[in-house]
């Protein structure tokens, strides 16, 4: 699509890393250290490359040129100033043009999604499917800006203490303890869930 073609053409000119999202299979052109990282560090599975062989010549293929939908893309890099001063205002400019929407999971990475999906989005159907008011029954837990409007949906939205300016903004609570520190579990016993077992 349109979309995927100009956040592509966008990682290629800021020699940055991209991956596509299509269900739950992962593409990008290239398996990066910031790539890898994604699969052994984040679990996420390892994402295929694109590409088209014939006569012994490997030629990559655009991920915008793939056939299923692919529903997010990372743009993702260790120069957070680059990706943050550069990159981000434009794919900001670009999004409204392309239906599309930018938020952020951590400093070394952007998500390019279609615009109104977010996880506030999800957790809302979620809570639909389930019968659950999310403004007077869910506890909800997070620390970057992508958590930032579920945190605001839910009746007690919980930051962790490493969490980002716009995630603690969002909350009603914010841990001392960071999600490395069990912030998570720190805020379950706080609004009681403590002792039970999922």
């Amino acid at each position: 699509s349109d979309a995927i073609a100009v956040a592509e053409d966008l990682a290629q000119q800021y020699d940055i890393s991209i991956v596509a999202y299509d269900g739950d299979d992962l593409y990008s052109t290239e398996i990066t250290e910031i790539v890898e990282h994604l699969h052994t560090f984040y679990g996420e599975p390892m994402p295929q490359l694109l590409y088209s062989e014939e006569e012994g010549v490997v030629t990559t293929i655009k991920l915008a040129n793939h056939e299923p939908c692919m529903h997010k893309l990372l743009l993702m890099d260790n120069d957070t100033e680059k990706l943050n001063t550069l990159v981000r205002p434009k794919l900001e400019s670009l999004a409204s043009q392309y239906g599309a929407t930018v938020t952020q999971a951590l400093p070394t990475m952007l998500e390019w999604l279609p615009a109104g999906c977010s996880k506030a989005l999800g957790v809302s159907k979620l809570c639909e499917h389930l019968g659950i008011d999310p403004t007077t029954q869910l506890l909800a837990l997070g620390d970057a800006e992508n958590d930032a409007g579920m945190l605001e949906m839910a009746c007690i939205g919980v930051a962790m203490g490493n969490g980002c300016d716009r995630a603690k903004g969002a909350a009603d609570f914010v841990t001392e303890e960071s999600n490395c520190e069990g912030g998570a579990g720190v805020a379950m016993e706080l609004f009681g869930f403590g002792g039970t077992t999922l």
